[in-house]
């Protein structure tokens, strides 16, 4: 389960195709049968980047459900998610609550394709082949699609350079580098994420068990956020 990781993918990025911006008023306020959020507290009336940047469930919901279920999805189905169906067109979406999950490879190729304008390239790990005198038998088509609008994956890798700035990525961000990225948790810790990116590389984080179950205090703030950035600042070094 991607936990708030997913938000970027179904939630914001479609809701700045729809008439959202940066600075949009938002509401993070309890809803009567809705989630609540992290931390337990609500913040009243917030920008929509401070709500991406401190992880706030109850935004997340409501802009799901405004948006519809339905169209929120597709944006995943488009991207070819394998285990993502319509029995996940539900609001507990919106906060990384799917029937069956999806993959630290399809969490990479969803932020790259926000990184990359909006323009999807299916994750593969041969790009060529060759035979023995050098001839090239087998070219793999990095044809691109478009999943997102490009002023609004521009809006959203902005947005998400808050979270390293005032949000849940705190203190993390490379020294020499621009980073953008999100935090998932799931319900009772059996999940935890960081997915970001610059503008070199997307990196995604999964931390958990197999067979999913309780990995006290995990959260995608320390172990896979701590991971993320070790990895990332060796591989920019130079």
């Amino acid at each position: 389960q991607p936990g708030s990781a997913i938000k970027p993918l179904i939630v914001y990025t479609p809701a700045l195709e729809n008439g959202y911006t940066p600075d949009t008023i938002v509401t993070d306020q309890a809803i009567e049968n809705g989630p609540e959020n992290a931390d337990g507290a609500y913040l009243g009336e917030i920008t929509l980047r401070t709500a991406v940047a401190k992880s706030r469930n109850t935004v997340a919901w409501q802009i799901f459900n405004e948006l519809t279920p339905h169209k929120c999805i597709s944006y995943l189905t488009n991207m070819n998610f394998q285990k993502v169906s319509p029995q996940d067109e539900v609001p507990a979406a919106s906060i990384g609550g799917f029937t069956q999950g999806v993959s630290p490879l399809e969490m990479a190729k969803g932020y790259a394709t926000i990184y990359n304008d909006g323009k999807m390239r299916d994750a593969g790990c041969i790009t060529a082949i060759l035979d023995a005198k050098g001839n090239k038998i087998y070219q793999s088509k990095q044809e691109a699609v478009v999943i997102y609008q490009e002023t609004a994956a521009r809006e959203m890798t902005d947005i998400l350079t808050s979270v390293f700035q005032e949000g849940t990525a705190r203190g993390y961000a490379l020294s020499n580098m621009a980073c953008a990225g999100k935090t998932g948790t799931t319900n009772k810790s059996k999940d935890g994420w960081f997915v970001g990116y610059t503008p070199y590389y997307t990196t995604s984080v999964w931390v958990g068990y197999d067979q999913p179950r309780t990995l006290k205090g995990l959260a995608g703030s320390n172990q896979p956020l701590s991971i993320w950035y070790t990895f990332m600042k060796d591989i920019h070094t130079d």
